[in-house]
C-alpha cells in the first residue's frame, strides 16, 4: 500500500477518501477491485488501516495496495478530528455518544478537507458522520453510492449491486432490506443515492 499521496492525479478521474465502514463493506462483498475501477485511488488515514487490520482485513489491504493510499494526518489535523468526532457524537441518531468512537469518521472528514482532496468523493456510511461532513461542504457517498457509480459506468448490473449489498447485510452490515431494495430500484432507474 502506498503510504504517501505521490500518485499523479489523472485529469477527469474520480478519486475518493474513505473511512473504515465503506471499505469493510467492499471487502465483505469482494468489491474492492470494482472500487478500483470506479476510483483512480482511495485515500485513507493511517488509523483506518490500523482498524481494518485489527478487524482481520490485512490480506485484503495488501491486495488493494495499488489503489489504497495511506495518508498520515498532522498533529493539528488530529486535533481538528477530535472536534469533528465530538460533533458527530452530539448528532441525533449517532451510533455512540462517546467522541472517541467516531475518530475514524472524523479523521476521514479532516483528510477530505485538505485542499488536494476537497473535490474527491468522501465515502462515509454512518448517518451522523454524514450530517457533519455535509455541514462541512464535502461531496458525500457511501459504499452503496459507489456501487451505483459502478452500475452507471456499466461495470456491474443492478442485480449485482443488490447481491453485493445483501452479502454485506448477511455479514452484519446495517443495510436493511428496504434500503437495499431502494438502492436497487435507483440502480435500475439510473439514479444516484447518498
Amino acid at each position: 500500500m502506498a503510504r504517501t499521496p505521490l500518485i499523479a492525479r489523472l485529469p477527469g478521474a474520480t478519486y475518493a477518501v474513505s473511512n473504515t465502514g465503506p471499505l469493510i463493506s467492499a471487502f465483505q462483498s469482494d468489491s474492492f477491485l470494482l472500487l478500483g475501477k470506479v476510483f483512480a485511488a482511495v485515500y485513507v488515514q493511517t488509523a483506518c488501516v490500523i482498524e481494518l487490520e485489527r478487524h482481520g482485513w490485512g490480506p485484503e489491504i495488501q491486495a488493494a495496495s495499488s489503489k489504497l493510499v495511506q495518508v498520515s494526518l498532522t498533529t493539528g489535523e488530529e486535533e481538528r478530528a477530535k472536534v469533528f468526532a465530538e460533533r458527530i457524537a452530539e448528532q441525533a441518531g449517532s451510533s455512540a455518544s462517546e467522541a472517541a468512537k467516531h475518530m475514524g469518521e472524523a479523521q476521514a472528514i479532516v483528510l477530505a478537507l485538505r485542499p488536494e482532496y476537497c473535490n474527491d468523493l468522501l465515502l462515509l456510511d454512518e448517518s451522523a458522520a454524514r450530517a457533519v461532513a455535509k455541514e462541512a461542504g464535502l461531496r458525500l457517498s457511501g459504499f452503496p453510492g459507489a456501487l451505483l457509480l459502478a452500475v452507471r459506468s456499466g461495470l456491474i448490473l443492478a442485480e449485482d449491486l443488490r447481491t453485493r449489498l445483501e452479502i454485506c447485510r448477511q455479514q452484519g452490515t446495517h443495510y436493511g432490506a428496504a434500503f437495499i431494495q431502494q438502492v436497487y430500484v435507483m440502480a435500475k432507474q439510473g439514479r444516484r443515492t447518498k
